[in-house]
């Protein structure tokens, strides 16, 4: 038996992982020893700026999904979902919800983000479409502070959620303004010494028809994600007249399959979960709801359309509120399990739980998150063209900031995404502060990045350092001095680091 290799090739400058593809010569060889080939000759790009200065251009095996903040709880979607309510989910998006995007909008409190939609049969077969599809690197994933044990456990909607009771409640009569100040102050600490530091989740979305291919897919990219989605929810013609998306909406017994192949080949740990529409019939959303909870998915995730509807039309929430139904009324959940450690005490200890799920469709702010997961019974709510035009709605801005639009167009250039795209972005992010229409075509009439770049420094929304920084690095106070720990101490990337400058932006690979 004889393999022939491809050297592998980085796409992107920072980290990266790309795939080989294996071409076998004989047959006898099964689909887990490729893979096993395949993965064993994964490797980081050399020469990677860090955070501590460049990385070692040794190439070490890499057990977990890779973090710059191995302090902070890791956990796999569905028990992140479980274990702290009220979460924010990036949509795929074909296109858009690539490397530099996921990574701008985890920096305003968006929990989970998703790849655009891959063609599992593509992927498991080239190394074109790896290398096209699918990138990643440590500095992806935000890291965020969220209270357990209540219905809106992220920062932004707590504070949200305060401010409006504040607003409608009186000051008791018998307190005063100081003391009702040092008792919210008093409060405020509480809340603070429960509040838990946590790493977001990347989960990689694949279309598929046929069990094997997305078994094959899953097992491909499962050491770089924290988990997979089954598209059944594309309502392009294209996917449905190739079995896929939205064609799966009547085919309950076909994703049943697909959840148990990627089950038994992953473990029945690794997080599955199934993006659906509703259907004009109920009662075919109740089938599949059931067939692929059954099967042992981990996450439902609904748009509250049919695949009829355009995105002009007005999302049910009545739909999405009886899908979670149905999928609640399939009981516990037995085999989640944990692999122990400092997130064992989040997750269920093997007991199981109620499927989470998240409500997807027209969230333009962080009012309507609320509303959502009030009115659905979601744990999580998911947007996607909200975000194009805001990546910082989940943190409560009302449109785009400015520092979001010079970071990521620093970390879209460096990470080389294709400028087109960049534009396109920038575009989405920019619409709402044009001054005319006149200006929006001018900017979109922009030809190659040397005239956008020249656009932005024009409006002051450029990069520079004495402007931006990693927005994590300035919302856990890691912006500040040094506080002068001893060189026997290490400096850490725990919450009692402080990170200059220099050090924040190659947080990110600037």
């Amino acid at each position: 038996m004889r393999y022939l290799t491809r050297e592998i090739s980085g796409i992107l400058r920072g980290i990266s992982f790309s795939f080989l593809f294996v071409f076998e010569e004989s047959s006898r060889a099964t689909t887990s020893e490729r893979i096993s080939i395949i993965t064993a000759q994964i490797r980081t790009t050399p020469e990677m700026p860090g955070l501590d200065g460049m990385a070692s251009a040794s190439y070490p095996p890499i057990e977990s999904c890779p973090s710059y903040d191995p302090e902070a709880i890791q956990l796999p979607p569905h028990l992140l979902l479980d274990a702290f309510h009220g979460l924010n989910v990036c949509a795929p998006m074909v296109r858009y919800s690539k490397l530099a995007f996921r990574t701008l909008v985890s920096r305003y409190e968006t929990h989970i983000t998703m790849t655009p939609m891959i063609l599992a049969k593509e992927f498991s077969r080239t190394e074109a479409a790896r290398n096209s599809e699918f990138s990643t690197n440590q500095y992806e994933r935000g890291t965020y502070e969220l209270l357990p044990g209540v219905a809106e456990g992220s920062e932004s909607a707590s504070r949200r959620l305060s401010e409006k009771d504040v607003s409608s409640s009186e000051l008791p009569s018998e307190l005063t303004n100081g003391e009702a100040h040092r008792e919210a102050q008093a409060e405020r600490r509480r809340i603070a010494k429960q509040k838990v530091r946590v790493r977001g989740a990347l989960v990689a979305q694949f279309a598929s028809s046929e069990p094997e291919p997305f078994a094959d897919a899953s097992e491909l990219v499962g050491r770089f994600v924290d988990g997979v989605d089954l598209n059944c929810g594309c309502p392009q013609p294209w996917a449905y007249e190739e079995l896929l998306g939205s064609y799966l909406l009547r085919q309950p017994e076909t994703v049943r399959d697909m959840v148990r192949a990627v089950k038994a080949r992953m473990g029945s740990d690794f997080c599955v979960s199934v993006k659906i529409r509703i259907d004009p019939d109920l009662r075919l959303t109740d089938a599949l709801v059931r067939n692929a909870l059954h099967a042992g998915a981990s996450v439902l995730q609904v748009h509250g359309r049919t695949r009829w509807q355009s995105s002009s039309e007005p999302v049910d929430l009545d739909g999405i509120k009886f899908a979670v139904d149905a999928a609640n009324s399939c009981g516990f959940r037995t085999s989640w399990g944990s692999k122990g450690g400092a997130a064992a005490r989040f997750a269920d200890g093997g007991s199981g739980g109620l499927v989470p799920c998240v409500a997807n469709g027209d969230v333009w702010t962080l009012d309507d998150a609320i509303l959502y997961r009030k009115t659905t019974g979601c744990k999580g709510a998911m947007s996607a063209r909200g975000l194009l035009a805001n990546p910082a709605l989940f943190s409560g801005y009302e449109q785009t900031p400015p520092e979001a639009v010079g970071f990521f167009h620093r970390v879209a250039t460096t990470w080389g995404l294709h400028t087109g795209l960049i534009q396109r972005h920038l575009a989405y992010m920019l619409e709402g502060q044009f001054q005319s229409r006149a200006e929006a075509i001018h900017f979109n009439s922009l030809s190659g990045g040397a005239a956008m770049t020249d656009y932005l420094a024009e409006q002051g929304l450029l990069w520079s350092a004495d402007k931006h920084a990693d927005p994590l690095a300035s919302r856990f106070g890691f912006g500040t001095e040094r506080r002068g720990l001893k060189k026997s101490e290490g400096e850490g990337v725990g919450p009692q680091r402080c990170w200059s400058l220099s050090e924040s932006l190659a947080g990110v690979g600037l």
